[in-house]
């Protein structure tokens, strides 16, 4: 129930704000992926910002390693390049609380991009750091068709994911290719792959 109910919460305020939605599923070789963000201005001078990350995962063969990751920032940007940020991630059963910066780069031809929220969450008493990050290449072939690379990165005390896409972008509205998954527990030395084809949808 609580799952939902920050589920319904974030997609509820991703649509009141009129942002663009990015609906991206992916079919790895061993769970289905599903990714959902925004990344919104709030305000016409560019000041304050949105950024919201929902992640739903459903293993093939155990529902039990299904997981939900919903993550949300709210940013003021003193400059285009750094800001002060306040949010939270959702994991299932813990909600963790953050408090950072907001750090970009995108350069004169807006086809390269970095975001990155280096945060301070709290999680069961305990005072953790964490980083947040989206890279992107999309260099044009022609009005239509270009290249499209991403890769979205978390790294906190306990493990590190990759998610990382290549593929083609057609007309800015929809991309795919392969992508893959990577996991890795620092306290298992345990590394996870998932690997398999992409489809992503901007509206």
């Amino acid at each position: 129930m609580r799952t939902l109910f920050f589920i319904a919460f974030f997609l509820l305020f991703s649509v009141s704000i009129r942002a663009q939605v990015v609906l991206e599923a992916l079919a790895g070789n061993k769970q289905a992926h599903y990714i959902n963000y925004i990344d919104k201005d709030l305000d016409s001078a560019a000041k304050w910002n949105f950024f919201n990350l929902n992640r739903f995962t459903v293993n093939y063969k155990d529902k039990v390693l299904n997981t939900v990751s919903i993550e949300g920032q709210l940013t003021y940007q003193f400059k285009p390049w750094i800001g002060v940020s306040a949010g939270g991630g959702f994991y299932g059963e813990l909600f963790v609380p953050t408090i950072g910066l907001s750090l970009s780069y995108m350069n004169k031809k807006e086809d390269f991009f970095i975001q990155m929220y280096p945060t301070i969450g709290i999680a069961e008493g305990q005072f953790a750091p964490s980083v947040l990050g989206l890279v992107g290449y999309t260099p044009k072939f022609s009005k239509s068709w270009g290249l499209s690379s991403q890769i979205i990165f978390s790294v906190d005390p306990i493990e590190a994911s990759q998610i990382i896409r290549i593929g083609a972008d057609f007309k800015d509205n929809i991309q795919f290719g392969v992508g893959l998954d990577t996991q890795q527990n620092f306290e298992t030395k345990k590394l996870d792959f998932n690997i398999g084809p992409f489809i992503r949808f901007n509206f």
